[in-house]
């Protein structure tokens, strides 16, 4: 655990203010929820909630539905990670942070066409080049996500329609 050298006072309603610095660091944006642990007897530790996470093995079995009917590679993501990736795509990036570029895309809030070597960065160290639709994942308006749904050579209706679908999918479930 790193220490930050801040600290701050619980008022009298038992609220307390996460610094500024702090957040953008963390990448904390108002309205979004923090999950709490209890680490002992003398540890909170604050972790930006994910419903997306909250069902890690269901969507890695439908990642990998869509990739075995298909055959096109799919990535989803929270707002913060990567979740989940089928095909020919390289599994270490499962769990690493997203860039700033997707999650400037994925703010946008509407399906996006990447075009052959366009490029994106999906995540420190990994970027794609292949022609993709990216489609957020929207979930009683607040978009926790996006599904990428890449193509071989341009993007063409199968890749929107499975972008589309596993959009939609994704975001229906997560509505419980």
């Amino acid at each position: 655990m790193k220490a930050t050298g801040v600290v701050r006072r619980i008022d009298d309603l038992g609220r307390i203010v996460i610094p500024k610095e702090l957040r953008r660091t963390m990448r904390i944006k108002e309205g979004d929820s923090l999950e709490i642990f209890i680490e002992g007897s003398d540890r909170i530790i604050l972790k930006k909630y994910s419903p997306v996470q909250n069902v890690n093995e269901f969507i890695v079995e439908f990642v990998e539905s869509i990739y075995n009917s298909n055959h096109r590679d799919i990535i989803i993501t929270d707002n913060e990670r990567v979740t989940a990736v089928a095909g020919s795509i390289r599994k270490d990036i499962v769990g690493k942070k997203i860039s700033m570029r997707l999650e400037e895309r994925i703010s946008k809030r509407s399906t996006q066409i990447l075009e052959r070597g366009e490029g994106l960065e999906i995540c420190e160290n990994f970027e794609i080049k292949k022609a993709a639709v990216i489609k957020p994942i929207n979930v009683f308006g607040d978009i926790l996500g996006c599904v990428i749904v890449m193509a071989e050579a341009e993007v063409m209706d199968v890749e929107k329609s499975l972008a589309e679908f596993s959009g939609v999918f994704m975001s229906r479930y997560l509505e419980g």
